[in-house]
């Protein structure tokens, strides 16, 4: 059950961080500021020992799309893709941070697998894995969209081939495969189909449903099914190791970061929070 312990120091840690973000805004423009690592990881202990994702709404965003952030920002494209883009996810504090160049563009919100500690060792370990990957394809997925992610890489394979977990002939096949750029072999014994992805189909079909029932506005950039990422406050662990966003989210990640992108995995660390945004009138993405 939740610990009782754990939550009032979850708040104080909150404050001063929303204090620090403020006094960040407040000095004007420049470089990101980056905020240290948390005092506790962003979360907290539900029913049955599941842990539940906390999202602070003003270390998140900008809630704006990734398409209007580009105009804001002046981020170059090539052929409709980012170019430089970067992506950091940090796992106790459950957020994904896309940044170009030197700018940290928008931090979204995450879900992780059902074991959220430790870093992937072995198939079937539910864990998230921890390192430097990259995303290796852009495919559909179970869950909406999926990007996927170069696990296992280079330091993961020579572990594994060291605990005999796989044989020679399978890790030159990872080292070949990253060294073209490619996917590495998914089948084995290290597993694989690690994704950054959006939502189960049958939660999507009920929101759905349940806006058809009760028709209302929608937020800019949102559709029928989907969940509004700046109304979520906390959002349990579920996938089996994968990095999971809401469906808005993935859909404008994968519509423009390319292939190839760099992916930091870490279990802990500083956090950049979001730097307010104002749309210039008559401004475009460049292309």
């Amino acid at each position: 059950m939740e610990s009782r312990g754990k939550f009032p120091g979850y708040k104080l840690a909150v404050i001063a961080a929303l204090a620090i973000f403020w006094a960040a805004c407040a000095a004007g423009p420049g470089r990101p500021r980056t905020l240290p690592t948390p005092a506790t990881a962003s979360e907290r202990v539900g029913p049955w020992d599941i842990t539940i994702a906390l999202y602070e709404p003003a270390l998140y965003g900008p809630e704006r799309s990734l398409a209007d952030l580009v105009g804001e920002y002046r981020l170059h494209l090539e052929d409709g893709k980012l170019k430089k883009a970067r992506l950091l996810a940090i796992k106790a504090q459950r957020r994904l941070e896309l940044w170009v160049g030197r700018r940290m563009v928008k931090a979204y919100r995450v879900q992780l697998g059902i074991v959220p500690y430790g870093a992937k060792m072995r198939q079937g370990d539910r864990m998230t894995p921890e390192g430097d990957y990259f995303i290796c394809a852009h495919k559909e997925s179970t869950y909406y969209l999926a990007l996927w992610i170069s696990y296992p890489n280079l330091a993961d394979a020579r572990r594994g081939l060291t605990e005999g977990l796989i044989t020679p002939r399978e890790f030159e096949e990872v080292a070949g495969a990253l060294k073209e750029g490619r996917c590495p072999p998914q089948r084995t014994r290290l597993g694989g189909d690690l994704l950054v992805h959006g939502q189960p189909r049958e939660y999507a079909a009920e929101l759905a449903a349940s806006h058809r029932a009760d028709p209302g506005p929608l937020r800019s950039g949102l559709q029928v099914g989907d969940t509004d990422p700046a109304t979520i406050k906390e959002f349990q662990d579920w996938t089996e190791g994968c990095i999971a966003l809401f469906n808005p989210d993935i859909r404008e990640l994968y519509e423009l970061v390319p292939d190839g992108t760099p992916i930091r995995i870490v279990a802990d660390g500083p956090i950049t929070p979001p730097r307010p945004a104002s749309r210039r009138k008559g401004q475009k993405p460049p292309g």
